[in-house]
Formats: C-alpha cells, sequence, structure tokens
C-alpha cells in the first residue's frame, strides 16, 4: 500500500513539473491515473485576461526622495513631477553666540540620477510653504498652493544636469538664496534663546517647509536624495595663539531627510492608445501612471473541479508575466524589476499600512532580466520564487464555495520598489523583503496579454479513500 501511494504522488509531482515547464501547453483535461489507482489527477488550464488601467495621479507615495521635472515619453506620454518638503532641525540647533553678520545663504538640491537630456536647460524654483503646515497626506495628486501662496521665492536657478556640479557620485544644483531669510532665522534663534530651533517639531512652526518646482525644461526627470539649507555667518573669536581676535565662518545646515514629512506631486499626460490594446499587451508606468488589471476566471476554475468531482484541493496553479521585449527595447526608461500583483481591493490601504505581500491577496513578483518573465516571489523571500498560485486559487475558492455568486477576481500589477536585509534563520542568512512602496522612480513595462501567454496550467488531485476499504 505504501509503494502504491508512493508512486501515485510521483505521478502527481511529474504532472506538477510537466505543466510547470510547458509553456505552450493547450487546454488538456481527464485522469491520467490508470483504474483502481487510490489518487486520480485532472489537468486543465484557464485564460486569464488583462487590460491597462489608470491609477488616475492618486498613489501612495511616502519616500524620502523626490522627483522634479518634466519629460515626455514616445510610448507614454507626458509626465511632470515636483515636492513639497519640510527641513531637518537637529537637537539644539544653533549659531555661534559670536555670530556678527550673516554672509550667504544657499539651497543644494542634491541628486544620484536623471532620466532624458542630459545638455537641455533645467529652471529650478523654491517656493516657501506660508499657508499651513505640511500635513500627512502622501499622495501624489496632492495641491501645492494649498501650502504656498507662491509668492515668497526662496531661490532660483537655471541649469544643465551635463555642467551641473559633482558631488559624491551625484549632481548638486545651488539656488543662491537672499541673506533675508538667513537674518530672519538668525534673529528668530537668539530671540527665541534657541527655542524655535530645538528640534523639528519647534523649528516647523516656524519654517513650514519649501516647494521645489521646474519652470523651464521639458526633456529630463531628476532623482532628488535630499535638500539642504546651508546658512553661512562669520562670527568672532580669538586666534589659536590667544593673541588677539579673529574673525572665524560657521553654518547651520537644514536638510531633508526622511524623518520629516515631504510630499510628491506626479502629474501624467496618458496617450488613450495605451487603453485599446488588452487583446495583446498590457502598460505598467511609474510614478503614478497606469499600472495592469489581471482577471482570474475563479468560477471557471471551480466549475472544472466539480466537473470530475474533486473534493480535495487545486495542486497547482502556475502562471507568470512576460515583458514585450521587441517593444520595450525601443523605450527611453528602464524596465521594472520589481511587481505587485494585489487583489484590487486590497490596494486601497496596502502601502499606507505598511503591509506586506501575504502570498494570498498580494504577491511580488521578481524580474528574470534574461528571459524577461516576472516569477512570483514566494513567502517574501527575495531569493526565491515559485510560480505556483495554488494557494492563492484554495483560498478564494474556500471563501467562496458557500456563495451563490461567485465573481472573477481582479488583480492589479503595479511597479514597485522592494527593499530588502538578512534575516538569521536557524544557521543560514535569508534575503527577504521588509519594505514595499511604489515606484518613484521613471520605469515603463509592456506585458504580453495574448491568450498563449495568459494561460494558467492547473491540476487536480483527488483521493478516492472508498478504494482502500
Amino acid at each position: 500500500m505504501k509503494i502504491k501511494l508512493l508512486l501515485n504522488l510521483t505521478i502527481v509531482l511529474f504532472a506538477i513539473a510537466f505543466v510547470s515547464c510547458n509553456d505552450n501547453l493547450d487546454s488538456i483535461g481527464g485522469n491520467i491515473q490508470p483504474d483502481g489507482d487510490d489518487i486520480s489527477v485532472y489537468v486543465d488550464t484557464v485564460v486569464l485576461t488583462a487590460k491597462t488601467v489608470s491609477l488616475e495621479d492618486s498613489v501612495f507615495a511616502r519616500h524620502a526622495s523626490g522627483l522634479l521635472g518634466e519629460y515626455t515619453d514616445p510610448i507614454f506620454g507626458k509626465i511632470k513631477s515636483d515636492y513639497l518638503s519640510e527641513l531637518y532641525c537637529s537637537e539644539d540647533l544653533a549659531f555661534h553666540k559670536n555670530t556678527t553678520v550673516i554672509d550667504s545663504v544657499f539651497l543644494d538640491i542634491i541628486s544620484d540620477k536623471f532620466y532624458g537630456d542630459s545638455i537641455s536647460p533645467v529652471g529650478i524654483a523654491a517656493y516657501r510653504v506660508d499657508k499651513k503646515n505640511l500635513e500627512k497626506n502622501y499622495f501624489t495628486n496632492i495641491k501645492p498652493t494649498d501650502y504656498c501662496s507662491m509668492k515668497d521665492v526662496v531661490g532660483r536657478g537655471i541649469f544643465t544636469i551635463k555642467e551641473a556640479e559633482a558631488y559624491g557620485t551625484g549632481k548638486k544644483y545651488r539656488l543662491s538664496v537672499a541673506k533675508s531669510l538667513g537674518n530672519e532665522f538668525y534673529n528668530e534663534w537668539k530671540n527665541s534663546n534657541g527655542a524655535t530651533f530645538k528640534n523639528s517639531e519647534t523649528f516647523r512652526n516656524f519654517f513650514k517647509g519649501i516647494y521645489v518646482t521646474t519652470t523651464l525644461g521639458s526633456g529630463s526627470l531628476i532623482n532628488i536624495n535630499t535638500n539642504i539649507l546651508r546658512i553661512y555667518y562669520s562670527y568672532t573669536g580669538r586666534n589659536t595663539a590667544d593673541t588677539a581676535d579673529s574673525t572665524y565662518v560657521g553654518s547651520v545646515m537644514l536638510p531633508s531627510t526622511g524623518e520629516v514629512i515631504q510630499l510628491n506631486q506626479v502629474q501624467n499626460t496618458i496617450p488613450d492608445y495605451l487603453f485599446q490594446n488588452s487583446d495583446t499587451r498590457a502598460y505598467l508606468k511609474s510614478p503614478a501612471g497606469v499600472c495592469a488589471e489581471i482577471t482570474v476566471p475563479l468560477k471557471d476554475i471551480m466549475n472544472k473541479a466539480k466537473k470530475e468531482g474533486i473534493t480535495n484541493k487545486l495542486n497547482s496553479a502556475t502562471f507568470k508575466l512576460k515583458g514585450y521585449t521587441e517593444e520595450e527595447d525601443k523605450m527611453a526608461m528602464n524596465r521594472s524589476v520589481n511587481l505587485l500583483f494585489i487583489n484590487k481591493d486590497s490596494l486601497v490601504n496596502f502601502f499606507s499600512k505598511n503591509n506586506m505581500a501575504d502570498s494570498k491577496t498580494s504577491f511580488i513578483m521578481i524580474q528574470d532580466a534574461t528571459s524577461n518573465t516576472y516569477n512570483f516571489s514566494y513567502s517574501n523571500i527575495a531569493s526565491s520564487v515559485s510560480n505556483n498560485l495554488a494557494t492563492m486559487v484554495n483560498y478564494y475558492v474556500n471563501y467562496y464555495k458557500d456563495k451563490e455568486n461567485v465573481p472573477d477576481l481582479k488583480f492589479l500589477v503595479l511597479p514597485i520598489t522592494a527593499s530588502s536585509q538578512y534575516v538569521t534563520s536557524g544557521y543560514s542568512q535569508i534575503l527577504t523583503y521588509t519594505n514595499v512602496y511604489n515606484q518613484m522612480t521613471p520605469t515603463s513595462t509592456i506585458l504580453r496579454t495574448d491568450k498563449g501567454n495568459m494561460k494558467m496550467a492547473l491540476i487536480f488531485s483527488n483521493y478516492n479513500s472508498a478504494k482502500t476499504k
């Protein structure tokens, strides 16, 4: 009996391997077990469908970095992005007690990369947030005019990316700021006896933040790491020999960091034709923009199981997404590396609550650059993939098994940034996802959605206990 059961299980595993490896599997069905055995196996396929949908620029985007500029992609249309940011005040930030004069003030905008044209001029302007404090509204459809009157200009400048000053491995865009702002900061520090500069919370009631946008240029997007407001001042003190008074230069620096609020505004102009070719392709774009909606025919799957009298769970449901390599090779923007595959109803709170993929209602997908396919990550382990979605399908089958109406499942596929770290498990170090964010750097992806590339291969098995009696 044990040998017989082992043989039956081996047949099931062989069938799973066969379906997983056969990308051109046509719809097949039937019992592949000999008569009289205890386990019957049924193999079939269903076809998933896909279409391109818009996220309508309302994307949750809590990031410590921003995207600045305007760019028009020949396939995906125009994107314009800017941001608002508080400045971080370190604890008990202070000017020197013997400060005599404010020498100069600059706003340095630090970037690590760019997309698009490096030689066309880019105009950058920063405005003071003056209407109300920034709120923790991290959706990309914010309105800067809700916070700025656009009258108080902090600084302006015109640059080309190529000729901008080098800053480490990136670039620095320096805006000259009127000395009057430095004097305002110094007088506030002196008059409050440093209380205003005690920390970021006390500081934000005095200086609410900045709004940084572009005023010129439409050929590039700049990824911004941070802004640093630098106030240089002179102060008096004794020389090193303590023989005479001397003049020295000091500085106060207030950067934007992850500890303070930053809001990103993203505006997309999306061509209509992206939504018209769902029978052959679906489009993904970041930041915000468009994503793919995948329909899983759950009722059809349940009917197939019912037709064969399947009472046990689905053993295998293999599926993956494939990129449209030929068309993507023509695109200026990079392809997405990680995707989020998530039930449409679960997206609303996924990012705002810092949720992680649960391998039932949501998955992280990893690009295989060699084959340009996207495979499903297994249990948030960044180094493991499994395209068997049986756990997901069984979860919904169990949920709807006693309900009269069984809907098709709607999943969204969108570009993400997934951070990871090594976690100790026993004697092993496992690379595990720790945070998932909406992708805020420019990426574009085209998925193949023809029937041949949208098949989900199914394997059911049924153990007939009556045959052993």
